[in-house]
């Protein structure tokens, strides 16, 4: 019998369970750890002795977890982000991190550099990329001790050879900082682009923690086979593309209780509340996947039809938080608003 074991890391707990042909087999909780792995090996290992079952009958490991929103919302454990805006002499009258929530810029934004570069919507170049100024920019985010970039450029969805020209330099003068690229994130507004791929490379610490933790837990239980990760629109992906670009899964745990919720229930066109230990969401279901929507700031990036309330419920559902809800402590704090 070939076992699928699906994790949920949230807040507050770890949920695991093992399916055959869609049957459920066992069902296990355990509370979330401080170093992630521990919870999630508590957790299989619990579900694998519910339901009588060998580490060997393991095909597969798919895991959704909250760190990622949960890092958003609470602004914690975010790198400072470099940003590299490619454009000539077009654009710069909004710059990157433009209305912003005041919290996510403190802990996000770094030095940002608009060079020359980019593409009309026709695919004539604006000017030409200076190797020069990239040269610079890369000794100034050096300089800095700045550990991760994102690099966008007008209309790199239609000609990302700047971009990728760019991202090479990076590996050749500064292998160890982290590149993000619009172009392989976002669709074709610019702003909304760039802004996921900021959040994309400001994420790309607290990937590098839980992705091999995630491995890790699988190892330590002498499971032999791929690990998968839930992305923000319901479907799965590599643990080694969830680590490049952890901006595709940092609504995961939300969405898989909702892809869970209309599994569960029969029901393919819904609305499912998720109440979690740091953010309750609600999301709207469609043939039984999550509806795209915007997120957090302005983005892009394929989501969830969600609204995460927490700190920005103000701005997503108009209630008043102070007079209707309570709040991790830590969620209230990021956001100026007294603890309950």
């Amino acid at each position: 019998m070939s076992i699928r074991v699906g994790v949920d890391v949230g807040g507050t707990n770890t949920d695991a369970v093992a399916f055959s042909n869609n049957n459920l087999v066992a069902v296990a909780k355990s509370p979330t750890t401080q170093d992630v792995t521990s919870g999630v090996t508590n957790a299989i290992q619990e579900v694998i002795k519910i339901g009588n079952l060998s580490s060997k009958q393991i095909s597969a490991v798919m895991v959704g977890t909250t760190h990622f929103v949960n890092a958003l919302v609470e602004s914690k454990h975010l790198l400072p982000t470099a940003v590299i805006r490619l454009c000539g002499k077009t654009t710069q009258a909004i710059l990157p991190f433009r209305d912003w929530p005041l919290d996510l810029r403190k802990a996000i934004q770094a030095e940002v550099f608009l060079l020359e570069g980019g593409h009309e919507f026709d695919g004539r170049t604006i000017s030409a990329l200076s190797q020069k100024q990239v040269d610079e920019a890369i000794r100034k985010i050096i300089e800095s001790g700045v550990t991760t970039v994102a690099i966008s450029s007008v209309f790199a969805p239609l000609d990302n050879s700047h971009e990728t020209i760019v991202a090479q330099r990076f590996s050749e003068l500064a292998p160890n900082i982290s590149v993000s690229i619009s172009s392989e994130i976002g669709r074709i507004g610019l702003l909304e682009r760039e802004n996921a791929t900021i959040l994309n490379a400001s994420l790309r610490g607290v990937a590098d923690i839980i992705i091999p933790a995630l491995h890790q837990s699988i190892k330590e239980l002498g499971i032999d086979c791929q690990l998968f990760i839930s992305q923000n629109d319901g479907t799965l992906m590599s643990a080694a593309q969830a680590n490049r670009y952890p901006i595709t899964t940092f609504a995961s745990g939300p969405t898989n209780s909702m892809r869970g919720a209309a599994f569960l229930s029969g029901k393919a066109d819904c609305a499912v509340i998720d109440i979690g230990g740091t953010t309750t969401d609600i999301g709207i279901l469609r043939a039984g996947y999550p509806r795209e929507t915007s997120s957090i700031v302005n983005e892009n990036d394929s989501g969830k039809c969600e609204f995460p309330i927490g700190v920005y419920i103000e701005e997503k559902i108009k209630v008043k938080i102070t007079e209707y809800l309570k709040f991790g402590k830590d969620s209230a704090k990021a956001n100026g608003i007294q603890y309950i």
